[in-house]
């Protein structure tokens, strides 16, 4: 498994992965940043917790699309010539499959990781009030990849079932249209929209007093119930997605 991991990342070394995940980071730093920066110094005594609530928002924008264009890019050079009849004949499609999935896994770890480290400094650089809360950020990694993973695999699934990779692709927009509007709907409406998990697990919570139009921020845990569907999102989207891979007459 490991040499067609390996082969995963030598397929890709021409297909600009780098630059759509630096594109990515890139977008939310300058997304974030110039969101902090219009904030009232009173607004950024609480910068930890505004850092994670807005960040799991944009996730819900960036993300759905961030994995299909990724999955997308891993996923199209099958489909050209005879590329997969050639795979096959080396390996199952199944280990084919899953070396997939590893390289989508080792991808999205890292730029959740990376991601993570690159706010933490924005935060110390801003000087935001008390110590980093480092078991919240390791928290928010975790349950960011775990998203990104189960819309991963639902994006896999499409790019190799389709060789048009329009069909992946208007998946990833639309989903990054439902994760936002999903935020504004009740907890059960985004329950029901895999995209909207970005949302419904932050661990901040945010009140807003019309009165004193004074905006608060709370710690929170996630649901078991939500992170349980999460978990059923994803073996749906992998049961499916790697079933029709391996029936795939190539």
């Amino acid at each position: 498994m490991s040499t067609l991991v390996r082969l995963e990342f030598y397929k890709c070394r021409r297909r600009q992965i780098f630059l759509i995940c630096a594109g990515l980071l890139g977008a939310e730093l300058v997304w974030f940043g110039v969101y902090l920066a219009r904030q009232d110094p009173e607004d950024l005594l609480q910068g930890w917790m505004l850092t994670l609530y807005n960040l799991a928002m944009v996730d819900a924008i960036l993300f759905p699309l961030g994995t299909a264009v990724l999955a997308s890019r891993n996923c199209e050079i099958e489909h050209k010539g005879a590329t997969l009849k050639l795979l096959e004949t080396a390996t199952t499609p199944g280990r084919l499959y899953a070396a997939k999935l590893i390289w989508g896994a080792l991808v999205l770890g890292a730029v959740s990781l990376v991601r993570t480290v690159l706010f933490v400094l924005l935060g110390i650089a801003m000087e935001f009030p008390g110590g980093v809360p480092w078991s919240r950020f390791a928290w928010f990694t975790l349950i960011t990849w775990g998203v990104s993973m189960a819309l991963f695999f639902l994006q896999q699934g499409l790019s190799l079932r389709f060789a048009n990779q329009a069909v992946a692709l208007v998946c990833g927009i639309f989903g990054s249209f439902v994760g936002l509007m999903a935020l504004l709907f009740p907890v059960w409406v985004q329950r029901c929209v895999p995209w909207g998990y970005y949302g419904l697990l932050s661990l901040v919570r945010m009140e807003w007093d019309e009165a004193t139009r004074w905006t608060a921020f709370f710690w929170r845990r996630p649901e078991p119930l939500d992170l349980a569907l999460l978990c059923l999102w994803a073996a749906l989207f992998l049961t499916v997605g790697r079933t029709l891979f391996v029936r795939k007459e190539v």
